[in-house]
């Protein structure tokens, strides 16, 4: 039996050895950790002992509580305080002893993460006080060591868990006369169960909260119409899906003529024009021209009218630069300026403009039959004279080519280029040489 004992001393010296070289590697491999859960906890449990047979007394039960904190990911340090009792094993004495101790343990960790069992290495200070009829002679002092393995469970949250825990325990003493063989130490088997309860919020729940307190403070920002203005500077919230919009978030009329791009299908109205609910100048006589292209905009109704709004005889034109008028104010010239007939720079080639009016002279000069015309070219004064006059001639014939192409017999059709010799503005502003670059139709006699 002393050989079992003084065997089981070694094995115990052996095994906190092993602890305390665990206890080191724990710690080191901490290093690389991320942020741990350190919170304080209590850890409430009953405990039961099975008593060594020298103590002459029955198995022990009573109570462990201990208060701890986690050191690293895998270790954790406690503060553990016990007591149990246990009545004399022989029934002829009704009395009994009280196992008392206090002192430090250690829980080790391997993976608290995905395994949440811990192994135990504890020492305590512990007092043994006897209750014989006697008077209790036999009490004392001894050193508790502990060694043994564990695990914690969750039951709420991350704040309770069910604890449960199993050691083995080595009593050393230094009073022969505690046992009943006179050895220095009892060896005891200890399983306790109970809760373990951590104090305070998870570093995980602060962080939740600390993001959820940020989150309040930075104010919500909508622009609830998609249209790139946010709701708090935007003065026309219920703007429709795809327009473009102003600083201010609402609809913009880029000609400022009243009606917003969305529904403009004359977006490039002249400012100041007078303009119908689709954004497009008002035809004041009805004759299909324009206001902003009508030199006659009091043409009688149903009059057959060019495509500067003016019938072709007996009528009152807007005199332009350069025009001789009558006792009326009326234009006395029988050209039209074909206003919008342009070309690409440099060029004979029409512009797309260009075509869509000269479709509307087309149709004119196709329901009056027996009207001949001249197209005359005219240039500014830029380059030479010879060049201008070649220039005026292809765009001349240019559009001669085109009405041919709408159907317009090329016999009523005359071509002359005139080059810069008939100016109907001066040429030294921009203005003017943009009135000189034009194409009149003269009406023949």
């Amino acid at each position: 039996m002393n050989n079992i004992r003084f065997g089981g001393k070694r094995m115990i010296s052996r095994l906190m050895a092993a602890g305390l070289g665990a206890v080191l590697l724990a710690s080191m491999s901490t290093q690389a950790q991320a942020q741990q859960d350190k919170r304080f906890y209590i850890a409430p449990m009953a405990m039961f002992t099975a008593t060594d047979d020298d103590r002459l007394l029955d198995d022990a039960v009573g109570g462990v509580f201990s208060v701890g904190k986690p050191l690293t990911s895998g270790l954790n340090f406690e503060l553990t305080g016990w007591l149990s009792e246990a009545d004399y094993d022989d029934s002829a004495v009704d009395d009994s002893a009280e196992l008392r101790g206090f002192g430090a343990t250690i829980l080790l960790f391997p993976n608290r993460d995905e395994l949440p069992v811990f192994g135990i290495l504890g020492v305590s200070h512990g007092t043994t006080e006897m209750h014989p009829a006697s008077g209790g002679s036999a009490n004392y002092d001894s050193t508790v060591g502990d060694i043994g393995i564990g695990a914690i469970y969750p039951i709420f949250s991350d704040r309770v868990y069910v604890r449960g825990q199993a050691m083995y325990r080595y009593d050393s003493h230094s009073r022969r006369d505690a046992g009943s063989t006179g050895n220095d130490g009892f060896y005891e088997a200890v399983a306790a169960l109970g809760l373990h309860v951590t104090i305070g919020k998870s570093p995980a729940t602060l962080a939740a909260e600390k993001e959820a307190e940020e989150a309040a403070l930075v104010p919500v920002v909508q622009d609830s119409d998609n249209d790139g203005v946010n709701d708090d500077a935007d003065a026309c919230p219920g703007t429709r899906a795809g327009v473009q919009v102003d600083s201010r978030g609402c609809e913009r009329d880029s000609d400022g003529d009243g009606v917003l791009d969305g529904a403009d299908q004359c977006p490039n109205t002249p400012q100041g024009q007078a303009v119908d609910a689709k954004g497009c100048s008002l035809d004041g006589d009805n004759d299909g021209v324009l206001n902003n292209l009508d030199q006659c905009p009091n043409t009688p109704a149903g009059a057959e009218v060019l495509a500067d709004g003016c019938a072709l005889t007996n009528d009152c034109r807007i005199p332009q630069p350069g025009d001789q008028v009558d006792a009326d104010g009326c234009a006395v010239t029988q050209s039209v300026i074909l206003r919008g007939v342009t070309f690409d720079l440099d060029s004979a080639r029409l512009t797309p403009n260009a075509k869509a009016i000269l479709d509307t002279v087309g149709d004119a000069l196709l329901s009056i039959e027996s009207v001949d015309v001249e197209i005359g070219g005219h240039t500014d004064s830029l380059g030479s004279n010879a060049y201008n006059q070649k220039l005026s001639q292809q765009r001349a014939q240019s559009v001669k080519d085109y009405l041919g192409d709408r159907g317009v017999g090329d016999s009523r059709m005359q071509v002359k280029g005139y080059g810069e010799a008939e100016p109907v503005a001066p040429n030294d502003t921009a203005e003017g040489r943009e009135l000189n670059r034009r194409v009149e139709l003269k009406i023949l006699e």
